[in-house]
């Protein structure tokens, strides 16, 4: 048995339209969109899955209203007096709402994606589970507003109050929260991936998990030569910060966004920056030895003078980064994506290349491939004539007939290799005793 379709009252709906003025309404399923209702007045009205989509609502008052389920998709509620309104599960995405008053309002599991709230009033709202995925909120007064579970990936909070509220298991991934009021808010639980924090304002009331709190103090504290070593600084947004000269070895920096970072002769070794964005850092006199950067994504950044010895670069993609006068000895350059305005240097260039590419059957003849990481390389059938390949490390290289006349593989480490069909003429081997030319 379906349960009866509620009606709006036909007498009051005309009223509305022609008078702009329903003040405590039966509209039920009001079909008001594309409607010009600017400075109307339906206080305390039943608008529940009324359709508003395409009106034109700013400035109308509609406190205290029902509207659940209302849609007001394309609408415009510039302006608008929402207070203590019931908007559970209402569809508002991508509403300019700017300076509209919702404060009191009900607003949970509403879509709101895309909002304009700038500069909107939302104190004590109910923002349960609501959705509000890139969402401008900026300057918007959100005191004792609850956000429990609330979608705000990728929302403008700039200058957002947010003194008291709730965002406990709210998710914040790559929000700006820059130069919000955070006093005594509490994001326990929360997501803050590379939420940005700078000039934030926080109080000791404020609740952070203990990783974000370090996180607030290296954005907006003086941390020059600070000992971060070991600490876990996953997913952190570190934009501006100065970290010259610390020790931050073996810290975890992965998947964070790193924007006009000063590393300049911190102690980087054996960190953590697996798929992190590097953004016009400066890496210049670093220690980077045995430091992963698998699938991180550097642009614009420099390492003169640093020692990245062993380090792993394998799936990174640099642009316009300049990496000649750094130690690049044994880095790991598996599959490395190189825009043109990668500087390298001829010999790291090969030897990238030789990463992602492969050897087989090249001819290598000449090339300088000392120090190099060249493990599970398919060099089939490669000529490597008077190559250089002392402390390269071949480990599960397949060699099968390349040709090694004149190389020198001097400290060469050979575990695993194929060395099948492999010719030998005067070439030195990794013991350093030197092979008798074998007839082809």
């Amino acid at each position: 048995m379906s349960l009866p379709v509620i009606a709006y009252n036909g007498e009051q709906l005309e009223q509305f339209i022609d008078t702009k003025a329903c003040i405590g309404c039966d509209l039920v399923n009001a079909p008001l969109g594309g409607r010009d209702l600017r400075g109307g007045d339906a206080e305390n009205a039943d608008l529940r899955n009324a359709d508003f989509k395409g009106a034109k609502l700013e400035g109308i008052n509609l406190l205290g209203a029902n509207l659940q389920r209302a849609d007001f998709q394309n609408s415009n509620l510039g302006g608008a007096n929402l207070e203590g309104a019931d908007l559970q599960e209402a569809q508002l995405p991508g509403v300019y709402m700017f300076r509209a008053v919702l404060e009191n309002a009900n607003l949970s599991k509403a879509n709101l994606e895309r909002v304009n709230l700038g500069g909107g009033q939302l104190q004590y709202a109910d923002l349960t589970e609501a959705i509000l995925e890139d969402a401008s909120l900026k300057n918007a007064d959100l005191t004792l507003a609850n956000l429990p579970l609330a979608n705000l990936i990728e929302a403008n909070l700039e200058g957002a109050d947010l003194t008291g509220a709730n965002l406990v298991e709210a998710d914040l991934a790559n929000t700006t929260l820059k130069n919000a009021t955070l006093v005594g808010t509490n994001f326990g639980a929360a997501n803050l991936f590379r939420t940005n924090l700078k000039g934030s304002q926080i109080s000791s009331e404020t609740v952070f998990d203990n990783k974000w709190t370090l996180i607030w103090e290296l954005v907006n504290t003086r941390v020059l030569g600070r000992d971060l070593e070991g600490f876990d600084l996953s997913g952190a947004n570190l934009e501006g910060v100065n970290l010259e000269g610390s020790n931050l070895a073996a810290v975890d920096l992965s998947q964070a966004y790193l924007f006009i970072i000063n590393f300049n002769g911190a102690n980087l070794s054996q960190s953590n920056f697996e798929e992190a964005a590097l953004r016009y850092v400066d890496l210049r006199n670093t220690d980077l030895t045995e430091a992963n950067l698998l699938g991180a994504d550097i642009q614009h950044s420099e390492f003169k003078g640093a020692n990245l010895t062993e380090a792993n670069l394998s799936n990174a993609r640099l642009s316009n980064v300049d990496l000649r006068g750094a130690k690049l000895d044994f880095v790991n350059f598996q599959d490395v994506l190189l825009n043109p305005g990668t500087l390298l240097g001829d010999k790291w260039q090969l030897v990238a290349d030789i990463m992602s590419r492969g050897a087989e059957g090249r001819s290598l003849q000449d090339a300088d491939l000392s120090n190099s990481y060249l493990v599970g390389v398919n060099f089939r059938n490669a000529i490597l004539r008077n190559a250089n390949l002392t402390g390269a490390n071949l480990e599960g290289a397949d060699l099968t007939g390349a040709k090694l006349i004149d190389a020198n593989l001097t400290g060469a480490n050979l575990e695993d290799a194929i060395l099948e069909n492999v010719f030998y003429c005067r070439t030195i081997l990794p013991d350093g005793t030197e092979s008798i030319c074998e007839i082809e």
